[in-house]
């Protein structure tokens, strides 16, 4: 049985493939697609790989079980909104992929007690944004709204499982989502206290500073991260269990709390196989006492050096958490290079790692040539 995280070259995002059930007939998962180009340099050709392999002989489709954007961030919305886009257009010839549904809390439906006036305002705002510019966040919504469109004229499933919001019942038994062929979804973040918080928080950051999307501080704030859809996905085959924890872009308290919740902790604490680091690594997501609490065999950093991620900070704090234990860190990068402030991220991690040893840690990057790393939990992915 396969259980499989593959990580693409996104670039300073996200775009990851979740391989699962029997090796001859497997079942996938697009989780985030990625800023631009990282759909057509990587997600496209890894997408047609598998059609290729993979298609339904009856209908020349490839199935996918699930498309999830954790959030409407551009370096995770922008390669699915490409991709359903392309699909949308060519609609006429013939959909090349039967996808049964997509999760994706828009910004919104997430933030549904806003004012009028501010829903108005957002409208404006994000009519006249452009992404990449200051108000990147407020134009991801608009990239939001678009796939939300599209997604409906694909007659694709929406947040299956869910009456409305993808969000973590108050009930734990109630975040267990079966997916099938013995993968099942904790459902972790966002909660809907989470969801309320922040559509107060946003609105007071809107009405102080009218010309900003959000207002950051020294820990992750952005009503886009923080309203991340975290899971943890746990496989069972074979009389084994295996786990990885999904974090998008969450903040660790908010995974700590998920977790808990949850009932997944004991004593405060859980070891998984695998744990995809939130927001690339970035300091303002996590703590040595989060890396404490949530250990793992296996860890996934998706990285290219842009917005200081990943922070050197992260792998001294995972160093002194883990001690001798051994485990293996996976990075879709390892020539880091941060283009605004022209520093070469790659050295600084290089020697946050070497001021740190540990005789049984491992790093693994992706091949430069290779579209993805790929970490099995369970029968390697050969294809």
């Amino acid at each position: 049985m396969l259980f499989t995280l593959e990580a693409m070259q996104a670039e300073k995002g996200d775009s990851l493939i979740l391989h699962y059930g029997n090796t001859k007939s497997p079942r996938f998962i697009v989780i985030d697609g990625g800023p631009n180009p990282v759909y057509e340099k990587s997600l496209k050709p890894r997408l047609q790989q598998l059609h290729g392999k993979f298609k339904n002989p009856d209908d020349d489709k490839l199935d996918i079980e699930m498309v999830m954007v954790s959030h409407i961030d551009d370096d995770h919305i922008n390669g699915i909104l490409q991709w359903f886009g392309e699909l949308d257009a060519n609609q006429s010839s013939g959909l090349p992929y039967n996808i049964q549904t997509l999760w994706f809390n828009s910004f919104d439906e997430s933030l549904g007690n806003l004012s009028q006036e501010l829903k108005s305002h957002l409208a404006s705002m994000t009519a006249t944004t452009a992404p990449g510019s200051s108000k990147a966040v407020v134009a991801s919504v608009g990239q939001g709204r678009d796939l939300r469109r599209v997604t409906d004229r694909l007659a694709i499933g929406f947040n299956q499982g869910f009456s409305g919001l993808v969000i973590a019942p108050d009930k734990a038994e109630d975040r267990v989502i079966p997916i099938g062929d013995g993968l099942t979804f904790h459902v972790l973040c966002p909660s809907k206290k989470r969801l309320e918080a922040l559509g107060k928080e946003w609105e007071k950051d809107v009405k102080k500073h009218p010309d900003k999307a959000v207002v950051a501080s020294f820990t992750d704030r952005s009503v886009a991260n923080l309203s991340s859809i975290v899971v943890l996905a746990e496989m069972k085959a074979g009389g084994k269990t295996k786990r990885m924890l999904l974090t998008g872009d969450a903040r660790g308290d908010d995974i700590l709390a998920g977790l808990a919740d949850s009932g997944l902790m004991k004593d405060g604490a859980i070891h998984i196989d695998l744990l995809k680091f939130p927001h690339h690594g970035s300091n303002r997501n996590m703590d040595q006492t989060f890396l404490e609490k949530v250990t793992a065999d296996h860890y996934v950093i998706s990285a290219n050096g842009e917005h200081d991620n990943p922070d050197p900070e992260i792998f001294e704090w995972l160093a002194a958490a883990r001690g001798k234990d051994p485990y293996t860190i996976y990075l879709t990068n390892e020539h880091l290079f941060e283009p605004k402030k022209r520093r070469d991220i790659e050295k600084i991690v290089k020697k946050a790692l070497a001021d740190h040893p540990s005789p049984k840690r491992k790093v693994v990057f992706r091949k430069d040539a290779e579209l993805s790393l790929k970490v099995d939990l369970m029968d390697p992915v050969k294809f």
